[in-house]
């Protein structure tokens, strides 16, 4: 035995609005009844008790069944009144009609609303008609007023019902489009701000890990050798200060918050000297360089020393800076050697990242035994 809070919500979910309402109409069609106004028509009123209760139950089964199969209600409520019509009409049944259209249309196909409507025309008219040619002009206008309200207006409620559902159910759909936008576009950022960060940290600490990686190797072939040692301890704290600045600038708006120098170079060029190679840059004496193009070429050239570093220590690695009107041009050349570990391409990428960050271009590749590096980088504002 369920507790009575719990039998009086089964008893709430099973009479909703709409079983209500059919109740109602029920209880409207037993005052009809004890006021002798079940008939339409004054003089009228042919049924036995027994009929008429039989006709109010079957209005109100109607009525529960539009419910859930309106299309069917329907069908079985203009049935109903047609069989009715010769003998009455009976006013309840045309007031129980009046909830199966407004549950027909509000809940029911296209379709059937179109049917519903038509319906609802013809009724009206053709009262209308009978009573003018039966009762005169008085009769006709009263049947029209009476055929709108039992017919139009729930069938005008309910269209009204399903427009703003649809309303409903567009702002929905249009919120969910929006939050979905959102999730996009809050994905694509995170996305955005771990490449950031994948960047930053190649390009920060991978050349001077890498360096002293080489270094080690060298130091292991000649054990006293103190620069070398010098030179891996160097690198070893560069990159740990890179790593501080790139935690420190991962939260700027975008990458030329960095702060990188091109001095902060010259750890990379002494890992590669150490490693018995030789760099030489060259740059005009008064190059200066907005802070945005002065980042972007310093990452250029620290992936730049890194790789000749890694793929081909020993190698001279000869670099130039030059000014083409409003370009900065960066060339760095070595030659091509076959004892450098391969790579996975990603410096490579993150140079040409760099470039086009400010709208410049970069071009690296082998030809005739040399590899070359060249870029292009717009000066824009100092």
């Amino acid at each position: 035995m369920p507790p009575p809070r719990a039998l009086m919500d089964r008893l709430g979910d099973a009479f909703d609005s709409a079983t209500f309402a059919a109740v109602g109409v029920f209880g409207v069609g037993l005052l009809l009844w004890a006021a002798g106004g079940w008939s339409l028509v004054a003089d009228r009123d042919p049924y036995p008790a027994a009929v008429k209760v039989g006709l109010l139950f079957a209005a109100l089964a109607i009525q529960v069944t539009a419910q859930h199969r309106p299309a069917l209600a329907f069908g079985m409520m203009v049935a109903l009144l047609a069989a009715d019509f010769s003998f009455g009409p009976s006013l309840p049944l045309w007031i129980a009609l009046t909830d199966v259209i407004f549950l027909a249309v509000s809940t029911g196909s296209n379709r059937l609303g179109a049917v519903v409507g038509w319906f609802a025309l013809i009724v009206t008219m053709g009262g209308a008609l009978l009573a003018l040619s039966v009762a005169g002009i008085r009769a006709g206008l009263y049947a029209t007023l009476v055929g709108v309200a039992l017919t139009w207006s729930p069938l005008g409620y309910a269209r009204a019902i399903r427009a703003s559902r649809r309303m409903v159910d567009a702002e929905r759909d249009a919120a969910r489009a929006e939050l979905a936008a959102r999730d996009a576009e809050r994905s694509a950022a995170i996305g955005e701000e771990r490449r950031k960060l994948a960047r930053d940290l190649h390009d920060a600490v991978a050349g001077h890990v890498s360096a002293v990686a080489i270094l080690a190797e060298v130091a292991q072939r000649d054990p006293g050798n103190t620069a070398v040692l010098q030179t891996i301890r160097s690198s070893s704290l560069a990159a740990l200060e890179e790593m501080r600045t790139t935690i420190d600038v991962l939260t700027g708006p975008d990458d030329t918050a960095v702060t990188t120098r091109l001095s902060s170079l010259d750890g990379l060029i002494d890992a590669a000297e150490a490693a018995g190679g030789s760099v030489t840059v060259r740059r005009p004496d008064d190059l200066e360089l907005p802070t945005a193009v002065e980042a972007v070429v310093t990452r250029i050239l620290s992936e730049t020393l890194a790789n000749a570093t890694k793929h081909a220590p020993g190698a001279p690695l000869d670099i130039e800076l030059t000014r083409e009107a409003e370009r900065l041009v960066v060339s760095a050349t070595n030659p091509v050697t076959r004892i450098g570990v391969p790579g996975k391409g990603n410096g490579l990428r993150n140079m040409m990242f760099r470039a086009e960050s400010v709208d410049g271009t970069i071009t690296a590749g082998a030809h005739d035994g040399i590899w070359r590096v060249c870029a292009r980088i717009p000066l824009g504002d100092k």
